[in-house]
């Protein structure tokens, strides 16, 4: 009899919360309503004017011309477009690799229990990530100028020859590598120790108790428990990388030749330097469709893990 009683009462209590739900669902929607027609004013609208473009022959200087549909985006598949692209691919996978590589070890080592003076360090070490890219681009324009630059000079002190860091097509993509990374592996740094600071040390105890060294400690208990940060790090900065252009545009503009021209300044140069927006939001698009498909897998493979 009592428990009828208890059921009879929680079917009474009930109604008044689910309603209470539709009725909070709906202040959701209309709080949520001016977020999304703000997002759809700034992001979706520009998105679609640009896909509207890229199908369309529009040179500034004689106005929008007639649709094309993809007759931009076939122009393109040709060996100058294969070049940039091909740079920004080395460009990506190499700051990728070496940032990743400087910013675990330094992670690693910021989070042994030993170490004294760990958030002095950390600050001295974020400092590139607080400076502009644009500062940190003049800043080291001027330290490898190859008359007057910081860089060259010291070489001369041990009897090597003044570079031409930027003028060389041997060495202009690793001097802007070389940039990109100092500049760069602070966030990655940030986020990985992030990571080794959030993880639970219970299975690095056992493992201790079991007798296993720091590498096996590192290879089968914190690498497996830290994948899910190691891939979230990994793809933020790949997006990030795909994109490059303010390094590129202060350094070197893309040159010596085409060396240093990531698919981004390809974009720029179209729109800006030969004033056909048509192929400049063609080159956008196809940047921004490598960059979902990149997204898509790294999610699928954690979604996975």
């Amino acid at each position: 009899m009592k428990s009828a009683t208890n059921s009879t009462n929680m079917r009474a209590t009930r109604v008044p919360l689910e309603r209470d739900g539709l009725s909070l669902g709906f202040y959701k929607f209309v709080f949520m309503t001016p977020t999304i027609l703000v997002m759809m004013l700034v992001v979706a609208a520009p998105l679609l004017y640009s896909l509207y473009l890229s199908l369309h022959e529009y040179i500034v200087t004689y106005g929008q011309g007639p649709f094309i549909g993809l007759g931009n985006y076939v122009l393109l598949m040709g060996r100058e477009f294969a070049g940039v692209s091909w740079v920004t691919m080395k460009l990506t996978v190499s700051v990728v690799v070496i940032e990743f590589l400087v910013a675990f070890a330094l992670a690693l080592l910021l989070n042994q229990s030993w170490l004294r003076y760990r958030e002095f360090y950390l600050v001295i070490l974020m400092l590139p990530m607080l400076m502009t890219p644009v500062a940190v681009a003049l800043m080291f324009r001027l330290m490898f100028n190859p008359n007057l630059g910081i860089v060259n000079w010291l070489l001369s002190l041990v009897g090597i020859p003044a570079q031409g860091w930027f003028g060389d097509p041997n060495l202009a993509l690793a001097t802007v590598i070389f940039v990109d990374a100092w500049t760069e592996t602070s966030l990655m740094l940030i986020m990985l120790y992030a990571g080794l600071r959030s993880l639970p040390q219970d299975p690095v105890e056992a493992a201790r108790i079991d007798g296993a060294n720091a590498w096996q400690i590192l290879r089968h208990v914190t690498l497996p428990t830290l994948r899910p940060v190691i891939l979230v790090t990994l793809l933020i900065r790949m997006i990030t990388a795909l994109k490059s252009y303010d390094l590129i545009y202060i350094l070197t503009q893309g040159g010596p030749g085409k060396t240093t021209e990531t698919i981004s300044f390809y974009a720029y140069r179209l729109g800006f330097r030969f004033l056909d927006i048509g192929q400049a939001a063609a080159v956008s698009f196809i940047l921004l469709v490598a960059v979902v498909g990149l997204t898509l897998i790294l999610l699928r493979i954690l979604r996975e893990r």
